[in-house]
């Protein structure tokens, strides 16, 4: 059977840099927040072929590594497992976003191919037993599951680590503003490479401290409709992961010089009374959290800053799906 799914990218609001127990699990060390990117997704068709030796995985517009074919093979296998098959599967992908490099393609991907396999070998399964397993492909998939602004929930075992939508107040019409720098090339350290040394930074226990923290904090302020108070949060978690990232060892910079000027682009805003704010997963690209009737005094004043290839102006995403937009 053949399945199409479409997932949206998700950018962490709370953040976690760093995974606890058994590697394979991909248990994160602090519970994070996110919010789906409806202009930023991942399209993965998948077909369960008995005529197949081996698994065939490709993609439209750019290519997968080896390495990563291996992942998205083990990942079919969790399917199988689950649905009781060893026919082997054809998997094709598309991005309309650059892929590593630091927009979370993973998270849609692994997303998208979790509910187009389990949904192609005939498997219903909940929202939460996707969430749990995008999350075994790549952690942040999780949360492209629910879409939406989603709590993923650390948890203590596999059972318990998945993601869930939250509320927000709706009057916020949140938009998020995509800036790319020029060189959307893959970053020279990924994600998994980043994690798995973050324990080397001085300030990692503390870090991991308050990022609990902040998982109640962002709560709080959207449920006392603190915009303010909401942006707050989002920057201090920008710095608290950079911070882990360029005091480990070795140390790990991946802002560019255009990442900073939005930050200082963005501080005159707020002196000017436009309340943006900004964060930065692990890749130089900034992602500003603005309202709807902001949204283009924010990118007028972006225009003045060199070195940003586009903007992208993005709503709060869906959930993942299937769709009738086969890729073969």
């Amino acid at each position: 059977m053949k399945k199409t799914a479409k997932a949206h990218s998700n950018i962490a609001l709370v953040k976690y840099w760093g995974k606890k127990g058994d590697e394979n699990l991909r248990l994160p060390v602090n519970s994070s927040m996110s919010v789906a990117l409806d202009s930023a997704y991942t399209l993965t068709t998948v077909e369960w072929d008995a005529q197949l030796e081996q698994d065939e995985v490709g993609m439209i517009d750019d290519t997968f590594s080896e390495k990563e074919k291996v992942k998205v093979s083990k990942h079919l296998d969790r399917v199988r497992e689950m649905a009781g098959i060893t026919t082997r599967a054809r998997v094709v992908s598309k991005n309309n976003f650059p892929k590593a490099a630091g927009m979370a393609s993973s998270a849609s991907g692994f997303a998208a191919l979790s509910m187009a396999a389990a949904s192609a070998a005939g498997l219903e399964l909940s929202s939460k037993e996707l969430s749990i397993l995008a999350r075994k492909g790549s952690g942040s998939a999780s949360r492209s599951i629910p879409g939406g602004i989603a709590r993923w929930n650390a948890g203590e075992s596999s059972e318990t680590s998945y993601a869930e939508r939250v509320e927000f107040p709706e009057d916020w019409k949140i938009k998020i503003l995509l800036v790319m720098a020029e060189d959307t090339s893959a970053k020279k350290v990924g994600s998994t490479e980043g994690m798995a040394i973050a324990p080397t930074s001085p300030y990692f226990d503390l870090a991991v401290s308050e990022g609990k923290k902040d998982i109640e904090r962002i709560k709080q302020a959207m449920d006392e409709n603190n915009w303010s108070g909401f942006g707050r949060v989002i920057e201090n978690e920008c710095y608290r992961l950079h911070m882990m990232c360029m005091t480990s060892q070795p140390n790990i910079l991946y802002w560019k010089g255009m990442t900073v000027e939005v930050f200082q682009a963005l501080y005159t805003l707020r002196d000017e009374g436009i309340e943006a704010f900004f964060t930065v997963d692990a890749g130089p690209h900034v992602h500003v959290i603005c309202k709807e009737d902001e949204a283009e005094q924010v990118k007028e004043k972006l225009s003045e800053i060199d070195g940003i290839k586009t903007v992208v102006e993005c709503g709060v995403g869906p959930e993942a799906r299937t769709v009738e937009e086969d890729l073969f």
